[in-house]
This record gives C-alpha cells, structure tokens and sequence, in this order.
C-alpha cells in the first residue's frame, strides 16, 4: 500500500468519530521538496461540517516560533543583531523588567538579556497557561492569552536570566527586536524575506489584510474537549480583529497550512536552499547554528520538568519527550540521542498550543507537520 494512501485509511479512521478527533493534516516531503503524503480527514469545524480540505489554513501558534528564528538568523548574518550583546538598546522596556522569582517581591536582574537568553527560552519569560505565578499575575491586570495586547509580553520575570530554562513569551520579544531593527512590521519582513522567495503566498499574522480574501474564510474552527471528553467548538484563542492587534506575535501569531509551512523546513533540510525554489533564506552556517543544541548542562534537567496545567482549558499538563534525551536549540527541541520512533540524533520538533506539530531531520532528509486545532494542548487522542 503507498504511503499516500495508507496514511488516508489511517487518518480516517482517527477522525471518523469527531468527539476523538474531528478533522487533521498531515504533509510530509523529503529533502528534494517532494510530497511523500498529504492527506486531510474529518471537518473544519464540528459545527458547519464542511470537509476539512488539505490546504485549510489553521493557527498554528508556537510553531511560529522558528520562522522567528529564522528571521532573527537572517539579521544576525547582516550583522545588525548580536546574539550575546544586551538587547536593552533596541528594546529599553524589556531592559526594565524585574524579576519575581516566587517571593512576590520585584528586583532588578542582576543579568542583562540576550538574544541567545531570548532564543532558548533562559530570559526569564512565561507563559500564564504553563505557570501558576504568572497565571495570577495575568488574572490581576486582566490580560488574556493571546489577545495580542502589550500587556501580554510584560510579565514580570520568574528567574534571573541565564538560570533556568523556563518556556515563555521570549519569542514576542524577538519579534520585536525585528521590527525595529528592520523598520518593518513583523508580516512584512516574514513576507519579503522568507514566504516569497519560497513561494509561500498563505501564511500571515495578520488575520484580515495579510492574505487575498482574508484569514477567516479559510480558517479551520477551534475546538475544546471537555471534561466529559467530548468535542464542541469554541471562539478562537488568537486575536482575528486586526484593529486590536497591538503585538505580533513572533511566538505565535502565524495562520498557515501544512504543505506551506513545510517549504521553510525542506529549505532548512537543504542547508538554507529550497531545492525547488532556489531561494536561501539562510546560509548554510546559520543553519547549523540555528539547530545546535544551546542549553549548559545545568539547565538541560529543565526540559524535563513537568509543564504545569495553569491554565487547564488551554493545556494539559505534560513533560515533552519523557524519558528521551533531548536538548533545546534556537529552532526548537533537539534530540542529541536519537528517539526509537526513528527520529535521529540530528533530528528537531516543536508544536503549537492546539496541537500542531512539525518536524525535521537533517540524517533521514524527512520533514512533516500535523495540524489539528484542538485544545487543550497535548491532547490524549493526538500524542497517544
């Protein structure tokens, strides 16, 4: 049976019933840019019924985040940015956080941010649904995730930067360091710098004037399972009235479709180049970069920890990859051993809130994405 088709059967029946899984995609291509499987199953929302169709945008929240990155590397090789020099000059707010590191009482940090603290995830940063701290903290200023308001990135810090591994909104600040740096709104650059060259024409932040004919008429619907475990459709999370956006999230603002994203990925498996394309978006070096594995030693226990269920509507609680080395790098997760699945060691993933999940493996030149919007994150039926 081919892949194609084997991949059908399979995902038709993980989605037959819409109370397990009500619509999914899946793409996967290889390192020349060929489609190995693209198949699409279930609907786009429980409530219309419309079929759920292979190019259905979704909002694909954290896997946002390596675009950012991307974008972040590019700058550095124009040497407008430096990874390991304070970003107080570009961005004297975030120079001004204090810390919190459980006491209730503020301080000054007694170590400047970097790019690197921002990129790993060691600036000090949270996300309200993960930590309980800054969960309360929200709920006090009335700040709700992913309103795309200002007050959603100025949490106070919960660590002294460079001391803990603590994942967080440090990618809405990197966004922000590239707007400013660049001179353009964060779309714009992702645009002119990533999306066009690789012939992407459908993956935006902003919901209403980023596209032709606008995000919502080809959005797939959210949807929340229940404590009893079932299905029903819920409001989207991610702001979609474009005149209250006062931040694009470089974290996790973009909308996209599966077979589009991975273009970026099949451009990373080819050291920076779409096979297809021509386009470089990195060079090769920067690649490399991007996928080394950053964390000290002291810190690597960290990815270990338990991500806390703040916020249960929005996440379980869960630890990524238990039980399996793995190494975090400015483009995501890395597994430096190897997973028995068949990922290698050169192998990196991450995932958004509604359970969107991409990969990529420089060994077996293989990338994918699955896409499924539903919340909470790490939902039981998607990561069995």
């Amino acid at each position: 049976m081919a892949l194609q088709e084997k991949l059908q059967k399979e995902l038709d029946a993980e989605c037959a019933d819409s109370n397990r899984i009500p619509g999914a995609i899946l793409f996967l291509a290889d390192r020349k840019g060929d489609t190995l499987a693209h198949v699409a199953s279930g609907v786009r929302s429980v409530e219309t019924k419309e079929p759920m169709a292979a190019d259905q945008l979704h909002w694909i929240a954290s896997c946002t985040k390596l675009i950012t990155a991307i974008a972040c590397m590019q700058l550095v090789e124009q040497g407008k940015l430096k990874l390991d020099e304070p970003v107080e000059s570009i961005v004297p707010e975030l120079g001004q956080a204090m810390v919190d590191d459980g006491s209730g009482q503020l301080r000054e940090p007694k170590t400047k941010v970097t790019l690197t603290h921002l990129l790993t995830h060691t600036a000090g940063q949270s996300y309200e649904f993960f930590n309980p701290q800054t969960c309360d903290y929200f709920k006090k200023i009335g700040a709700k995730p992913f309103s795309s308001s200002k007050k959603t990135i100025t949490a106070p810090l919960v660590s002294e930067p460079g001391t803990k591994w603590e994942y967080g909104t440090s990618i809405d600040w990197v966004s922000q360091i590239i707007e400013r740096v660049s001179g353009t709104d964060l779309d714009s650059y992702f645009k002119k710098h990533i999306f066009e060259p690789l012939g992407i024409k459908s993956m935006t932040t902003k919901p209403e004037t980023g596209i032709a004919g606008g995000v919502k008429a080809r959005l797939a619907g959210l949807h929340q399972r229940g404590k009893d475990g079932n299905i029903s459709a819920t409001p989207h999370l991610i702001q979609l009235d474009e005149s209250k956006i006062e931040v694009q999230y470089g974290g996790a603002g973009l909308f996209a479709n599966a077979a589009e994203y991975c273009q970026v990925l099949i451009a990373l498996l080819n050291h920076g180049t779409h096979p297809k394309t021509k386009a470089q978006i990195l060079k090769p070096t920067s690649v490399d970069e991007l996928f080394k594995n950053r964390l000290p030693e002291n810190l690597v226990a960290d990815l270990d920890r338990p991500f806390e269920a703040a916020i249960p509507e929005i996440s379980n609680r869960f630890i990524s990859l238990e039980g399996i080395a793995k190494q975090w790098s400015y483009g995501g997760q890395t597994t430096p051993e190897g997973v028995a699945n068949g990922r290698s060691s050169k192998s990196a993933w991450w995932a958004g809130i509604a359970n969107h999940y991409w990969f990529m493996d420089m060994e077996t030149g293989v990338c994918g994405m699955i896409q499924c919007q539903i919340l909470p994150f790490f939902d039981p039926y998607v990561v069995p």
